[in-house]
């Protein structure tokens, strides 16, 4: 494992140091590597530019040097690791402490520190990146050459989203007199991966036992019958052993209608459970304009629509529906400017919740110019809580 270790840093440090740059910190298995905009030749050579050729350069080291190395040693060992790059100003200082002044032979214990936002988001965007990727910042994106190859996505870490570029298998270009193929390490599971499928997934395994546990106890009834049929055949004459095979089959039966009856019940706690999980989404990224515009419009659609359809699984109507994500359905038309669909959404919470913000009543009513329903609901609710009452006034003092 050791020379495994050593192999993969030196690896990584001479990447580094080729492609004009300087390895400064290991933490682990991981490696920080640092790069400055030069001048060779009276022309400018870009930081973001070098990062991404060493970025490269491991990648080409891991899967057709070691890797093709510890496949022939070890067999089935190889390893993959993904690379993040953040480009931005940071400040070094020194840190620690001298050794003692009345002994000279102590050993100093002093070192230097990388300090700022830049090292942090490179080691967030390291950590997001899969086996065989590069996950790059805006600003490195914008000073490199090849744009076009490169992806715009969105990933998570934590309650925050971070939006980058990235490329994978973006190795460097090899002689043709180079025959070895790519050595890959397996795929891991992707960053982004959240607990819902975790939860999806333990469903599944739980709901196949099951299914697993019913067929075979099919089976045992199947035998049990044939069985049976082979006996009334062989004692015809003895009503009284016919009568216990009778009463076996029906215990039978009952064992299998009560495991039926487990298994509807336990659809059923996974359907509510489901619609459940997908709610908590709404309501954790509820008022978090950032996150909510980040994912894009196009997943908050399709979610909706996804809510109804597990929504009717359980007997739920459209409109239950609404009525459950009223006021997560108008902060996400808003962050969209969709202020027809915020209009209809923020009408279900005036009718059927007991709370409303008159801010967000006046900004609907302004951007979508609806408001007829809306007072008619006020003017019938207005006596029940003060939140109606401001909620009509506003209305009123807007002309309405």
């Amino acid at each position: 494992m050791v020379k495994v270790y050593r192999a993969f840093i030196r690896m990584a440090i001479q990447a580094i140091r080729y492609s004009g740059g300087f390895t400064r910190q290991f933490a682990g298995d991981g490696i920080m590597g640092v790069f400055q905009d030069s001048i060779d030749e009276k022309s400018l050579l870009n930081s973001s530019q070098k990062a991404v050729n060493a970025a490269r350069y491991i990648q080409t080291l891991i899967d057709y040097c070691l890797n093709p190395a510890l496949k022939r040693k070890f067999g089935d060992i190889c390893i993959g690791c993904g690379i993040g790059i953040c480009t931005g100003n940071i400040m070094i200082t020194k840190v620690g402490m001298r050794g003692k002044e009345s002994n000279d032979t102590e050993e100093n214990e002093t070192g230097i520190v990388w300090v700022g936002s830049t090292t942090n988001y490179a080691s967030r965007y390291c950590s997001l990146a899969k086996p065989r990727e590069i996950f790059i910042d805006e600003k490195t994106y914008n000073g490199i050459e090849k744009k076009e190859i490169w992806n715009k996505i969105c990933r998570a870490k934590g309650n925050k989203a971070f939006t980058g570029y990235a490329v994978t298998e973006y190795y460097l270009e090899l002689s043709e007199d180079i025959a070895q193929e790519a050595v890959k390490s397996e795929e891991q599971l992707d960053p982004e991966s959240t607990f819902i499928q975790n939860i999806f997934d333990e469903t599944q395994e739980k709901a196949l036992l099951l299914v697993d546990e019913i067929s075979k106890k099919s089976a045992e009834l199947s035998v049990a019958l044939e069985n049976l049929k082979k006996r009334e055949s062989q004692v015809s004459s003895s009503e009284k052993i016919l009568s216990q095979e009778r009463d076996r089959l029906q215990q039978w039966q009952q064992r299998l209608d009560a495991k039926q009856v487990a298994v509807d019940e336990k659809e059923t706690d996974n359907k509510q459970n489901e619609y459940k999980i997908f709610y908590n989404l709404f309501a954790k990224t509820y008022c978090k304009d950032g996150i909510i515009k980040a994912v894009g419009k196009d997943y908050w659609t399709e979610l909706i629509e996804k809510m109804y359809a597990l929504g009717s699984n359980i007997g739920k109507s459209q409109l239950q529906v609404k009525i459950d994500l009223y006021c997560y359905l108008v902060d996400i038309y808003m962050c969209f400017d969709m202020y027809e669909e915020a209009y209809e959404a923020l009408c279900i919470q005036a009718e059927y919740s007991s709370w409303l913000n008159s801010s967000v009543v006046e900004n609907v009513v302004r951007k979508s110019e609806h408001w007829a329903k809306l007072k008619e609901i006020f003017e019938k609710r207005v006596y029940e809580r003060k939140d109606y009452q401001e909620a009509l006034q506003k209305l009123k003092s807007m002309g309405y």
